[in-house]
């Protein structure tokens, strides 16, 4: 039996993805890892505030260096966790694996609401407002189901699916089961704990590093101006505090070194979003995955943004959060037009909305009772005996 996992991944690996993926679990429980950072080869260069630099860990630079790790003798029979989406993008670092008929599993999480548009209308529009970008994404998305039709891919032996979006959804595996997203575990982590990290009463503002956010970046889209993005935040959470009487606290986005200062010395708080959330009377964002704790928590949200969001991100990222506050049935609000708190109000949360978004989108009837690392690892050594 095989006792060593290889994590393939785009991403760089941090002490977040470290805990949320399950590495610090599987190597406390003996078994050998492996972090295999191919990010070089299937997406722009970029770094990440948060890296870590562990003996497991490997950068690698090139395809002969991948397929030399994966011919060694002590990485036969290995498991691969493959943290990149499968696509067209990503089809060599599958491909290679696939050669030599390696056992890959994927966990497939982190889906969200999206704003209904027809398949037919959306593709039109595409064609036409982006002629030269419909016709690549048709091309990779043919080219990737070549790939998988002449069996150029192999399956997953595992899809760890969380939601019913997800576990509906056609998956690639010869086993799908079902999952929680990891907010969920940190949900149900702390949800009877006691602990309070911040004294008095308290809003909680989701921050996803916008300024130096590299998804965005990595996705074509242009940076927003920091100074003005921080003066319009600060100058909204003042309005807020005086008029709901409440201090504001920062949930940092992990790849940020959570600067105080740029929120006003504002408290921050770093990896402590599930705590933050329960216990604050409500919650602000932009978009973000941590919307979970909100549903989760049953916890009042607003959504917001800037004009200067709006006019570089009403496709993208506007467009995401419009979905998201119109799924949890919150309001939403640009907030350069608000020039006095009593303008903003709170609603009740839509018990039957976040409840929906809880099996959709987090948990199943299936998994919500059992811990997602221990699933994790149990399936982990059921495939590592095959």
């Amino acid at each position: 039996m095989s006792k060593k996992v290889i994590y393939v991944a785009w991403i760089k690996l941090t002490d977040k993805y470290a805990r949320d993926w399950y590495i610090d679990h599987l190597i406390q429980n003996g078994i050998e890892v492996e972090y295999w950072d191919v990010s070089a080869l299937t997406r722009e260069q970029h770094n990440e505030a948060a890296e870590l630099d562990v003996n497991y860990l490997r950068v690698l630079k090139s395809y002969g260096e991948f397929e030399h790790l994966v011919q060694r003798e002590e990485n036969k029979g290995v498991i691969y966790v493959m943290l990149m989406d499968p696509c067209w993008k990503t089809r060599r670092p599958y491909r290679l694996l696939s050669k030599y008929n390696c056992k890959m599993v994927y966990i497939a999480w982190g889906a969200m609401p999206v704003l209904a548009v027809p398949k037919l209308q959306k593709a039109l529009s595409k064609l036409i407002l982006h002629p030269f970008e419909f016709f690549g994404l048709l091309f990779t998305m043919m080219g990737w189901l070549v790939y998988k039709k002449l069996k150029l891919i192999n399956q997953f032996y595992i899809v760890f699916a969380a939601g019913s979006v997800i576990t509906k959804s056609d998956q690639f595996a010869k086993k799908v089961v079902p999952f929680n997203l990891c907010d969920y575990d940190n949900y149900m982590r702390v949800k009877e704990s006691n602990k309070l990290l911040v004294n008095g009463k308290y809003a909680v503002f989701l921050d996803i590093n916008l300024p130096h956010q590299s998804d965005l970046a990595l996705s074509g889209l242009v940076a927003v101006n920091a100074n003005n993005y921080y003066q319009s935040l600060n100058r909204f959470f003042s309005r807020l505090e005086q008029q709901y009487g409440i201090k504001i606290v920062i949930a940092a986005h992990p790849k940020t070194s959570a600067d105080a200062t740029v929120f006003g010395q504002r408290e921050i708080y770093r990896l402590c979003t599930a705590e933050l959330v329960k216990d604050a009377d409500f919650v602000i964002t932009h978009t973000s995955t941590a919307l979970s704790y909100v549903a989760l928590n049953f916890k009042p949200c607003i959504f917001i943004y800037t004009g200067e969001m709006d006019a570089l991100y009403r496709t993208s990222v506007i467009k995401q959060m419009r979905a998201q506050a119109i799924y949890l049935d919150s309001p939403m609000y640009n907030i350069d037009q608000i020039a006095d708190g009593s303008q903003v109000a709170l609603k009740a949360p839509n018990n039957i909305n976040y409840d929906d978004y809880r099996y959709s989108f987090l948990t199943s009837k299936e998994s919500e009772n059992s811990s997602g690392k221990d699933i994790f690892l149990s399936e982990i050594n059921a495939v590592s005996s095959i």
